[in-house]
């Protein structure tokens, strides 16, 4: 087995692997009702399982051949949804069973939603206990923490846009890293994510700290600092010492081959221990 699929589970993670546009990046969408996805779990009568998580297990399970005929063949695969619904969040088991059987490894990029969305907050929250547990890494998006992303306050579908194309771009920062030691660099159970871009990586990685670093702790393990672009010794002693002596914790910086701007994703620890309780 070679290779790495990404799923588009449900609405919201259709949404969010819509954005990927390199062609060497191969997409499959799972949803309800007629949707054009790849595997269409039921037909324009159902359109979503609002909310019930059996429902979509159910539906995902029934779906359960064509979901593993899909990956066969993967060493990866990296699936997204958005929690509190149904659709998303019951098919990520069924999906990971099929990973099992093919003994492939899954990497889950799921967010839970604002505070204002209350009981989809509730559900999302014991959803997302499940994930992480069937997940090798999960990488976890708070869409509560966007309104005041850099400290800018934006408007709630702004903000919902915004988290949509932060997923995708540590989607495709994942399936590149895939190709080479990933679980080893990114050794813990659970990510959050920052993301800033600039023609300078320090300033790029500098905006980035302004997003999630409140949430670092240095009992949670190491932050990884990725650009895909090259990244000069000077810059990256930068980059080490101002994360270092913001948060106590000396990063891993992986950088890529390209030259020109600097698209800068730092991936958090936190601690799923907690997450779980």
């Amino acid at each position: 087995m070679a290779g790495t699929i990404v799923i588009g589970s449900g609405g919201a993670g259709s949404n969010t692997v819509s954005r990927i546009t390199a062609d060497h990046i191969p997409v499959v969408t799972i949803n309800t009702g007629d949707h054009g996805s790849t595997i269409s779990m039921a037909d324009g009568n159902v359109d979503g399982c609002r909310g019930d998580h059996d429902l979509g297990w159910a539906l995902a399970y029934d779906y359960k051949d064509d979901i593993g005929k899909a990956i066969a063949g993967y060493s990866n695969v990296i699936v997204t949804a958005g929690l509190g619904g149904g659709t998303g969040s019951g098919t990520i088991p069924v999906i990971e069973e099929c990973v099992r059987e093919s003994k492939a490894r899954m990497v889950s990029v799921v967010s839970i939603p604002m505070p204002f969305e209350k009981t989809r907050r509730e559900t999302a929250v014991r959803q997302m206990k499940k994930i992480i547990q069937i997940s090798d890494r999960t990488i976890l998006f708070d869409i509560g923490k966007m309104p005041m992303r850099g400290g800018d306050s934006l408007p709630i579908s702004k903000a919902i846009s915004l988290a949509d194309e932060m997923m995708k771009e540590a989607i495709v920062r994942i399936y590149d890293m895939l190709e080479g030691p990933f679980f080893s660099t990114l050794s813990e159970k659970v990510y959050t994510i920052a993301f800033r871009s600039s023609n300078d990586p320090v300033k790029a990685a500098t905006s980035a700290m302004n997003e999630y670093l409140f949430d670092a702790d240095p009992g949670y393990g190491k932050i990884i600092a990725t650009s895909d672009s090259k990244i000069g010794r000077a810059d990256m002693k930068a980059i080490s010492e101002t994360i270092g002596s913001r948060t106590g914790i000396m990063p891993e910086i992986v950088c890529g081959k390209n030259e020109g701007d600097h698209n800068v994703m730092l991936f958090i620890p936190i601690s799923y221990r907690s997450l779980l309780s």
